[in-house]
C-alpha cells in the first residue's frame, strides 16, 4: 500500500474545504500578462479574456545585464538606508529571533532576515509600477466598452427613428391613395386646453 506525504493529504484536504464558489472565482479571475518590450516593438494587444501591459524599455537595453544585477551587489554604496537602519537596530539584540550568535537560541531568526532582506532589495531595484499600469489598462479597456456600448446604442436609437419615419410616410401614401385628407398632428395639451380668463380689475 502506498502512503502520502503529509503535505499532499493537507494540500488535499485543503481544496476539497473550499467553497464551490471560491474554486469558480479563482478559474474565472481574469488574466494579466506583463510583457516587457524594448524599442519600437509591438505591444500585443488585451483580449476579453486577458490584460496585457508592457513597460517599454530603450533598445539599448536589449542585450544588456539586467539593471538590478549590474555593478557589485555587495558594494556598501548600493546597500539601502533602510537596510543600514535595520542593521543598526540589530546591535546589542540577542537571544531568540535575532540571528546572533549570542544568548540562547541566537541562531534562529536568521531566515526571517535574509528574506526581509532579499523583499527590500527586490523593491529597490524594481522601478516599474505594475499595479498602476494593470489599472491604466482595465480602465482604458473599460472606456472602451462603454464607447463601444454609446455607438450601438446611438444606432439603435437612429434606426428607431428612421423606422418610424418610415411608417408615418407609409400611412400617408395610404391615404392619399384611400383619398383621405392627410391627418393633422396632434395639438399640444398646452395648446388644446382653454386659456385662463383674464383678471378682473
Amino acid at each position: 500500500m502506498t502512503r502520502l506525504p503529509l503535505f499532499a493529504l493537507i494540500l488535499a484536504g485543503s481544496a476539497a474545504a473550499m467553497p464551490v464558489a471560491a474554486q469558480q472565482q479563482t478559474v474565472d479571475a481574469e488574466k494579466i500578462n506583463q510583457v516587457i518590450i524594448y524599442g519600437d516593438d509591438k505591444c500585443e494587444q488585451s483580449s476579453p479574456d486577458e490584460i496585457v501591459v508592457c513597460n517599454r524599455l530603450p533598445e539599448t537595453e536589449r542585450y544588456r545585464v539586467p539593471q538590478m544585477l549590474r555593478g557589485n551587489p555587495l558594494d556598501v554604496r548600493n546597500e539601502a538606508w533602510a537596510n543600514k537602519v535595520v542593521a543598526l537596530e540589530r546591535v546589542g539584540r540577542f537571544g531568540t529571533d535575532s540571528c546572533s550568535p549570542t544568548g540562547l537560541g541566537g541562531f534562529t531568526g536568521c531566515t526571517q532576515a535574509l528574506v526581509a532582506g532579499a523583499k527590500a532589495e527586490r523593491q529597490a531595484a524594481n522601478k516599474t509600477d505594475w499595479q498602476t499600469m494593470i489599472a491604466d489598462e482595465r480602465a482604458k479597456r473599460i472606456a472602451g466598452i462603454d464607447a463601444a456600448a454609446d455607438e450601438v446604442e446611438a444606432a439603435v436609437v437612429a434606426e428607431e427613428r428612421a423606422l418610424a419615419e418610415r411608417q408615418k410616410a407609409a400611412e400617408e401614401l395610404e391615404r392619399q391613395a384611400n383619398g383621405q385628407a392627410p391627418a393633422q398632428p396632434a395639438p399640444d395639451e398646452a395648446d388644446a386646453a382653454p386659456l385662463p380668463p383674464p383678471p378682473q380689475n
